[in-house]
């Protein structure tokens, strides 16, 4: 049976029809368009990271083989030199001033041939005394992202520890404190601190956070520090536009049903 719809209806077909095909390029278009990539995110050349690191400190690279490279940091920087391995690699800074320990750690992925090892095995070792491991570690092509939630747990010497202070901290000055359970875990939710962020607008900034964590056995203060980058979480934008096209597909479908429900009482009539 055909149905007629007037001009209107039509017109807002038509419409709706343009905002689902103009949102539907918009996101080829982000699928297509370059992205301004995480530090991980980089080719395989060297990497320079801003990790804070303590002057005096012993700067070392795993790689995902657990084969350990020394390297040289200046100024609280330090350089990854390639491996050729995909997959992450763990950067050690360790500084020894007697009855004080500290250590500052960061997960950074590198791109090469596969390495044939899981990120697991180097997570899983014992890096430095007292340690801030990820669990899990974000997945290739993955971050960490504002609003969520993320697992941690605190090790020293290769064991859990239980009721310590941790602490996660952002470059934008927000503060997320927990404690470590009997297996040394503590759940940490991180901030959605952004500012000015445009709901809508896709936003692809990254901002540096700390989780850091105090222990103190047999007269020596162990300090150490977990470093990485957080991004604004894409549900700022995604959940917008996904709301845009439900809208957009229910007007039109109650337009044809409301048509269709007039037809059949004319016909009937």
């Amino acid at each position: 049976m055909l149905i007629r719809l007037p001009v209107a209806s039509l017109v807002l077909l038509l419409s709706m029809g343009g905002v689902i095909a103009t949102a539907s390029a918009a996101e080829e278009a982000v699928k297509e368009s370059p992205q301004p990539p995480a530090q991980h995110r980089h080719g395989r050349g060297p990497k320079m990271l801003e990790m804070g690191i303590p002057d005096g400190s012993t700067v070392t690279v795993w790689q995902p083989d657990l084969v350990i490279r020394k390297v040289d940091a200046q100024h609280g920087h330090v350089v990854i030199p390639k491996s050729g391995m995909d997959n992450y690699h763990a950067v050690v800074a360790e500084k020894d001033s007697g009855k004080v320990k500290q250590a500052v750690i960061r997960y950074e992925y590198q791109r090469g041939k596969p390495s044939g090892h899981s990120t697991t095995e180097l997570t899983a070792v014992q890096k430095t005394d007292f340690e801030i491991v990820p669990d899990p570690v974000p997945r290739e092509h993955r971050d960490y992202q504002s609003g969520e939630t993320w697992s941690f747990i605190l090790r020293f010497q290769g064991d859990p520890v239980a009721n310590i202070p941790v602490s996660l901290k952002t470059v934008h000055g927000n503060i997320v404190s927990g404690t470590s359970d009997k297996s040394g875990q503590v759940a940490l939710h991180i901030p959605d601190d952004f500012p000015n962020v445009q709901e809508g607008e896709r936003d692809e900034r990254s901002a540096a956070f700390d989780v850091t964590a105090e222990y103190e056995t047999a007269g020596i203060t162990y300090r150490t520090r977990l470093n990485s980058e957080y991004r604004v979480n894409p549900a700022h934008w995604k959940s917008l536009m996904l709301g845009m096209l439900v809208a957009g597909f229910g007007m039109v479908a109650g337009g044809f049903i409301g048509r269709a429900g007039l037809t059949k009482k004319k016909v009937r009539s």
